[in-house]
């Protein structure tokens, strides 16, 4: 399961920001140096437990406007239906697509990316797939562009394009190249309504048992990605991928652990036992 362990640091010339960042916080953290040249960055410190994971009191998740977000954010899935699309009329098949996905997951835990960054690139491989139906050689390319377009925007120190092109073929002016024709079938809007976004709010919304906190973020983490490499996801909202993944959270470790409270959630009720998408997740797991 990839986790987000806080951020990255890359290039020789911020070693002396860092090292002074780790002596500060020598007492809290040790600080690791990877295969990249970078260390572990201690700025996020204040928001992010030991194991990478956003505290529970962190100023940055906005409680005061979740409700409204909420609302917005559904209402704009209402009228757009999501990002759905159907790979049945592609060059690309479920199997290229499938396997595309699970090296950017591979890219991701290498280079220590945020979650946001993986769930964001995989949408912009899907949305790639959908305004370029491109052939199954230029697959790679638009995989290893989204991941650059998508670290330039989440990541605070993101990995060189140089980096992201080991054991590849690949050329710096094809991905630039390939970079221009995405944003331009985008119009420039790389940013999306994915899994991990509802997963997130959904989740503060819910509230949860905080002595099973981790443990049940740990298990919602892993089944969103699950949901990240399996094509027959593509067809259902962002949202009801999100609530499914609680109540087959909730089924697991029941409710005295877990705690959800369903009558939070204004625009959504919870989903049945027997639903399409939880059956999918079981077939996933089982296989």
């Amino acid at each position: 399961m990839h986790q987000n362990q806080g951020g990255r640091v890359f290039g020789k010339h911020l070693d002396n920001y860092v090292d002074k960042a780790l002596k500060d916080a020598k007492d809290k953290r040790n600080g690791i140096v990877d295969e990249m040249g970078g260390k572990e960055n201690a700025i996020n410190d204040a928001v992010l437990t030991r194991d990478g994971l956003l505290k529970f009191d962190c100023p940055q998740q906005v409680l005061q406007y979740q409700q409204e977000i909420y609302e917005f954010l559904h209402q704009r899935e209402q009228e757009s239906s999501g990002f759905q699309f159907s790979i049945d009329q592609r060059k690309i098949n479920e199997k290229m697509r499938n396997t595309t996905i699970r090296f950017v997951i591979k890219q991701a835990k290498m280079y220590n990316l945020k979650s946001e960054t993986l769930f964001q690139t995989v949408d912009l491989i899907d949305q790639s797939i959908h305004h370029i139906n491109p052939e199954a050689e230029r697959l790679e390319l638009i995989a290893i562009t989204c991941l650059f377009i998508a670290t330039k925007y989440e990541e605070i120190y993101p990995p060189p394009l140089g980096a992201l092109l080991r054991g590849t073929e690949l050329r710096v002016r094809e991905v630039i190249e390939m970079e221009k024709e995405i944003l331009y079938k985008l119009n420039f809007n790389v940013i999306s309504d994915n899994t991990l976004i509802w997963l997130q709010l959904i989740g503060e919304l819910l509230g949860c048992n905080k002595r099973y906190l981790d443990l049940i973020k740990q298990r919602s983490m892993y089944l969103a990605e699950l949901s990240l490499s399996n094509d027959r996801f593509l067809s259902m909202k962002k949202s009801t991928i999100a609530l499914t993944i609680f109540l087959a959270v909730e089924m697991q470790f029941g409710y005295q652990k877990t705690q959800f409270q369903w009558d939070r959630l204004s625009q959504h009720s919870k989903p049945c036992k027997d639903s399409k998408p939880l059956r999918l997740f079981a077939y996933c797991l089982k296989n």
